[in-house]
């Protein structure tokens, strides 16, 4: 009973991060995203055969997925939930949601190593009711998994730096963070680098014990090498960085432009010089990466779809903000030992996703739960100027009035009316589509699917729902696929399923055939004998049986 009473405050944090992060968990967010699909298929398909759903034997350190080669770490994981639970959306996301779980208490050990137990009580709640990290644990991403991974090797490295158990734990724990997600590639060497500098007065392990330790680090990393070096580490990057995917094209457009204005009135080497890809890309990524510092990204600006974090709304709530400045002040002013290292993890989070984009969820996240504790010390600055015990009173009154208030109306928020928001952005719909088409497969010859709407990512939605036995997956005679010229895996038939890139003709499809369409992709003059609508009422999918259509065709033609 003492150790309970003792222990309360964090378990009872524990049991709100364990409602908000399981509760409905396999409905909420609504649909299943590509990724979430895939992760679940393949799981499955390793269960039924020890091979991807490329036929690959335990693929290790990446399987293929799309075309994209994610790293195996959350697949492995949805294996042995799948094993437990079978193959669902709640089995695919239960990795996910226990680890976030685990990411709230690894916040409250390392902030009670950086500080005392109240800035540690009050981070780990920060946490555990952050809107963003509530959803990206509710989502099955890999990414979601190195909050934890890199808080706990943190807190494990500055016990460690005097005891040999913990800085193997600290190592084991960085090393396996290069499996779950590419962020950490860059993000590990040089936070690690920046905590042996920082402090290196402190540690006090042999010198021979942490370079064996480190050498078997290193070891265990070998196996990424020949990922990290091909196409298969660098796929994200060359198809969605701006020095070498999709938006290369518009920055050299511009060079082009501009240099072209500029040579009409001035010397040529001098427009080249002013205006190259170079100076473009430079300045480029320097937008991005102040731009993913700014607090207007975290605080202020709203994600309109929902994806990997809660949409028409700010990754952290609003009020944390002026927590977070009070926090940085303090600090500063105290010139607290823990500023370095948590100011040095903010900057490293942006530097690798400043190649591609500002304001990725998913690249951006490991940032956690570095703000939530310099707001926590922040409030608790603040109670401790606040000498008078009425006014400290009203000042956690108020908090505490403003933390109900943010939580009662963002359950409200995820049961009501984020499912209406994000239900097209999260791939609703593909599970009635396909259960409905499943069911008449028999009798229809082929059942068309366009992507013409979507991408080429449907058929992983197919597989998951219905359970296609992998071994049939894998027989060329029965699926239909390729590599595109941009590295992404194309699949255009399994079984009787087409997937087609646009609509294709009703004179190209044969008697008895179903065609599935996105919404206005289409007009027949018959009505659709199926369809899907998203939560808020607007149509996703149209199914249309093409005898009756070319009847009606042809009897609006006499």
């Amino acid at each position: 009973m003492k150790y309970l009473k003792d222990n309360l405050p964090i378990i009872s944090i524990i049991v709100i991060a364990v409602a908000f992060r399981f509760v409905n968990l396999a409905n909420i967010p609504v649909g299943f995203n590509d990724d979430e699909a895939a992760f679940g298929y393949n799981a499955y398909s390793l269960i039924k055969t020890g091979r991807d759903e490329w036929g690959r034997l335990l693929p290790f350190p990446v399987f293929e997925s799309f075309g994209d080669w994610k790293l195996v770490g959350y697949l492995y994981l949805t294996v042995a939930s799948e094993f437990l639970f079978g193959i669902s959306e709640f089995a695919t996301r239960f990795p996910s949601a226990l680890i976030g779980v685990l990411a709230v208490f690894s916040t409250y050990l390392l902030s009670k190593q950086l500080f005392n137990k109240s800035i540690a009580l009050l981070s780990a709640l920060l946490l555990a009711i952050s809107p963003w990290h509530i959803i990206a644990s509710r989502n099955a991403f890999e990414s979601d998994l190195l909050v934890f991974f890199i808080t706990i090797s943190t807190y494990f490295f500055l016990r460690g730096l005097s005891g040999k158990k913990f800085f193997t734990l600290a190592v084991l724990g960085f090393v396996l963070s290069f499996y779950i997600y590419r962020s950490a590639w860059t993000f590990i060497p040089l936070f690690l680098a920046s905590l042996f500098y920082l402090y290196r007065k402190n540690l006090k392990l042999p010198k021979l014990f942490i370079f064996q330790t480190l050498v078997i680090g290193i070891v265990m990393l070998l196996p990424l090498v020949p990922t990290v070096f091909t196409f298969k580490g660098q796929s994200r990057f060359l198809q969605e960085s701006f020095t070498f995917g999709v938006q290369k094209a518009g920055i050299i457009n511009q060079v082009n432009s501009q240099y072209s204005s500029c040579q009409r009135k001035l010397p040529s080497f001098y427009c080249r010089f002013i205006y190259n890809r170079y100076i473009f890309y430079f300045s480029h990524y320097l937008n991005n990466y102040f731009s993913n510092l700014s607090p207007e990204t975290y605080y202020v600006n709203a994600n309109p779809t929902g994806y990997q974090s809660a949409p028409q709304r700010s990754f952290f709530y609003t009020f944390e903000l002026p927590l977070f400045g009070a926090g940085l002040l303090f600090l500063i002013l105290k010139k607290h030992k823990a500023i370095n290292a948590l100011i040095i993890w903010l900057l490293i989070v942006p530097l690798g996703p400043s190649l591609t984009t500002v304001g990725n969820p998913g690249r951006l996240n490991i940032i956690m739960p570095v703000p939530q504790i310099i707001e926590a010390f922040g409030l608790i600055s603040l109670l401790s100027l606040a000498k008078q015990s009425l006014l400290r009173m009203i000042v956690i009154t108020s908090f505490i009035m403003i933390i109900m208030f943010s939580l009662v109306r963002l359950t409200a928020d995820m049961l009501y009316y984020y499912p209406k928001v994000s239900s097209r952005f999260q791939r609703y719909g593909y599970k009635q589509l396909f259960n409905y088409l499943q069911s008449q497969k028999d009798s229809y010859s082929q059942i068309a699917v366009s992507r013409r709407t979507d991408d080429a990512k449907q058929y992983i939605h197919y597989l998951f729902y219905e359970k296609i036995n992998p071994s049939l997956f894998f027989d060329p005679n029965y699926t239909f696929r390729y590599r595109g010229e941009d590295g992404w895996q194309v699949v255009e038939r399994i079984g009787n399923f087409e997937f087609y890139p646009s609509t294709p003709g009703t004179n190209n499809l044969p008697p008895k055939s179903l065609l599935a369409v996105g919404e206005k992709e289409v007009s027949f003059p018959s009505k659709p004998i199926f369809t899907v609508d998203d939560l808020n009422g607007d149509r996703l999918f149209e199914v249309y049986d093409i005898d009756q259509v070319k009847t009606s065709i042809n009897f609006r033609g006499l």
